[in-house]
Parts: C-alpha cells; sequence; structure tokens
C-alpha cells in the first residue's frame, strides 16, 4: 500500500498528464528531427517562437526566436522541458510534475490549448497570460499560442507556436484608460467649468470651485499613474524616499475615497493607529497602491457592504490590509495579478492589481497578497519595510 501511495503521489496532477518521457527517448526524438533539414528550415520560417513538442508536451525541437523567448543560449536548458519550464513560469515548480499539473495550470491558456490538441487531434489556439521570473524579477507576458498535431515518419508531436501581444494588450489598456477613464473625467472638468461660468449664488459657486478642483486633482492623478506604470514596466522608476506616518497614509486614503462614487451605499472605514508609526517610504507610490486596493475592493462590494481597512505592526514591517465581505472565486483567485486579468470582460481592463504589485514589490521593497475564503472574508495585504535602506 505504501508503495501504491508513493506512486499516486509521483503522478499528481491538477489538470494535464504529468508523465514525461526518459532523457534517451528526449534525446533519440531531437536527433531524428535534427537529421531532417526540411523541418529544421520550416521551423527558421516561421516569424514567431515555434517548438515541437512530444505526446508529453516536451520540447523536442525549436527555431532561434524560441531562444530570444527562453532567454538562454544554451541548447540543453531547453530540450526535455515543457514550455512553462523552459520560460520560467512562476508557477512551473508548485507540483513535482511540473509545467501543466498545478493548480494555476487550469487558468492558462498555453496548458489549455495543447490539453485540447492531445485530446481532439485538432488546432487549438487562444490568448495566454503568463509571468516569469528572469534574474530575480517577475516579467508579465501575453501571447496568443497556436498548436496542431504533425504527423512524422509515424510519430505523432506538437506544433506549438507563440505570438507575443503584450505591447497590444498594452495600448488597449492605454486606450481604455485614455479614452474612458480620462475623457470622462476631463468631460466633468468641462462641464463644471461651463456651471462655473453660469452660477451667480456665492455658496454654489465655492462647491462648484471644490468639485472642479477634486475632478482637476483626479484627472492629473489617472495620467500619472499610468506614466509611473509605464516606467515601472520599463526600469525608469525613481522611488522618492522620505519619512512619513501610518496615520498620515491611512488619512489620505480616507479623504479620497469615503466620499468617491464607489463608495455610494456602502461603509469604508480606516483604523487609525492609537501610537502612530513613522517609516520611509515613496508616499505617492504608496497611497496609490493602497488606494488601488481600496478602490477594487468598493467597486466589488455590494451596497450595503462594509470595507475596512486596518493596520498589523510585524517586526520590521508595516501592514495595510483591506478587507471586503465577498469571497473571490478560486479561479478568478489563480489569475488575479496578471496584466490584463479582468473579471468584468471590458477590453484593456485589468492592470490595477497587477501594477500594485509590480511597484511594490519591485519598487518600495515590499510584498502584497491575499486571502480570500469563508473564515476571512477577502483580506488584501500591502506589506512594507520601515525603513528599505536597511
Amino acid at each position: 500500500m505504501e508503495n501504491e501511495s508513493d506512486y499516486k503521489n509521483e503522478m499528481l496532477t491538477f489538470f494535464d498528464s504529468p508523465e514525461r518521457d526518459s532523457k534517451s527517448k528526449i534525446l533519440e526524438d531531437v536527433l531524428h528531427l535534427k537529421e531532417n533539414s526540411l523541418i529544421n528550415q520550416i521551423l527558421e520560417a516561421y516569424p514567431e517562437a515555434v517548438l515541437i513538442l512530444n505526446s508529453h508536451r516536451q520540447i523536442v525541437a525549436f527555431n532561434s526566436r524560441a531562444l530570444e523567448k527562453f532567454k538562454t543560449h544554451e541548447y540543453f536548458e531547453i530540450i526535455g522541458n515543457r514550455f512553462g519550464e523552459a520560460i520560467n513560469c512562476i508557477h512551473h515548480a508548485e507540483t513535482k510534475n511540473g509545467c501543466g499539473t498545478s493548480l494555476f495550470c487550469a487558468e492558462c491558456g498555453a496548458a489549455h490549448v495543447l490539453k485540447n490538441v492531445k485530446m481532439t487531434g485538432i488546432a487549438a489556439e487562444e490568448e495566454c497570460r503568463i509571468t516569469t521570473v528572469h534574474e530575480g524579477k517577475e516579467i508579465s507576458h501575453n501571447f496568443y499560442v497556436y498548436s496542431r498535431p504533425i504527423r512524422f515518419e509515424n510519430l505523432v508531436y506538437m506544433i506549438f507556436a507563440l505570438r507575443d501581444i503584450s505591447a497590444e494588450k498594452q495600448r488597449e489598456a492605454l486606450e481604455r484608460i485614455f479614452f474612458h477613464d480620462v475623457l470622462n473625467t476631463a468631460s466633468a472638468v468641462k462641464g463644471l467649468s461651463e456651471l462655473l461660468q453660469e452660477e451667480n449664488n456665492e455658496e454654489e459657486r465655492i462647491d462648484i470651485t471644490n468639485a472642479l478642483n477634486n475632478s482637476a486633482k483626479q484627472l492629473v492623478a489617472e495620467i500619472e499613474a499610468q506614466r509611473e506604470l509605464r516606467s515601472a514596466e520599463d526600469g525608469r522608476l525613481k522611488p522618492d524616499f522620505e519619512s512619513v506616518s501610518v496615520n498620515e497614509i491611512l488619512n489620505v486614503i480616507y479623504d479620497t475615497y469615503s466620499k468617491h462614487d464607489l463608495a455610494a451605499g456602502k461603509f469604508l472605514k480606516v483604523d487609525l493607529l492609537d501610537s502612530d508609526t513613522g517609516f520611509v517610504t515613496d508616499s505617492s507610490l504608496l497611497v496609490r497602491s493602497i488606494g488601488n486596493l481600496t478602490k477594487n475592493a468598493l467597486e466589488a462590494s455590494p451596497k450595503g457592504s462594509s470595507i475596512n481597512i486596518y493596520i498589523r505592526e510585524d517586526q520590521n514591517k508595516i501592514c495595510f490590509n483591506i478587507k471586503s465581505e465577498k469571497i473571490i472565486p478560486e479561479n478568478i483567485q489563480r489569475q488575479l495579478f496578471q496584466r490584463s486579468f479582468t473579471t468584468n470582460g471590458s477590453k484593456g481592463r485589468g492592470i490595477g492589481l497587477y501594477s500594485v504589485k509590480l511597484i511594490v514589490e519591485q519598487y518600495l521593497a515590499g510584498k502584497v497578497y491575499f486571502v480570500s475564503n469563508n473564515d476571512e472574508n477577502t483580506v488584501f495585504t500591502l506589506e512594507v519595510p520601515l525603513n528599505p535602506g536597511t
């Protein structure tokens, strides 16, 4: 029975088959394909990265553009691996059996395509969001992947091609932001300025002026947020660290979001510290990141529900917690921090949580994580050090 249990653990998978060919069988396939000059010419004729996989999704041939994607020049670092392992997906080592077998693989476009091709024997294609690690930094990719079975000398393989559509997704996001969010705010500024010209009552003019000022600030903030995101992705963002206090940050968040349109009919509670704590950070980036989490919580919460922001101090760290009542479905949880993933289906949405994780973890020396279950409800935690220089 013990041996049977060990075998089951060896074969554990949450999505696709865990089996692999041996190294000797892989090498046999590699040499077999290498000997055919036509196969190699076809691979190099592709304008995009393309792989040939065996029946267990292991790489047995690829073109030079694939090497560029895998950020290596070592041929045998790729051969025998699966796609997620070769590109260093953040989830590829979460199970013993690697790419295609973790819980997260059930939400991966590449995994879907390869499983469908193997099961149906016909071509499949799909968009794929994947986060990889290179030189210690997480990088988000958007690919369009295509696969179909091919028969070569009585053996069946799979062609797997991927086109990088990250720039296209970035453009869609920017178009949505600048043609929708920014345009809406600019329209509000225009409408308020027209009202101000027509209003003669002094009290009304003061109210309109205040609203106009707030709308103008929001417009500038939306543009600055996009500039920061682009700079962060390009590695050009330079944080401006300064001494601030926890309650200062919390007060800014409350003042910004307690009267936000999204807060209508909801209860936003912010728990200030009885004894304020000072720390060092870029307050602008931190406020924008906590604000994104708060805005998401408000947007996802139905009227009548509560959103609570509270602090946990943990040794040399400050943890900002944003708690809401609605539970996030498990399949959504597995995709939340991916660039361009959105739960509302709007084209070009889905960069809020991605930008928070990018900026906090790569520029503020912090961490972002969450829990969502029936015991704790949903809590997003943004953790930053008291002093990032120590």
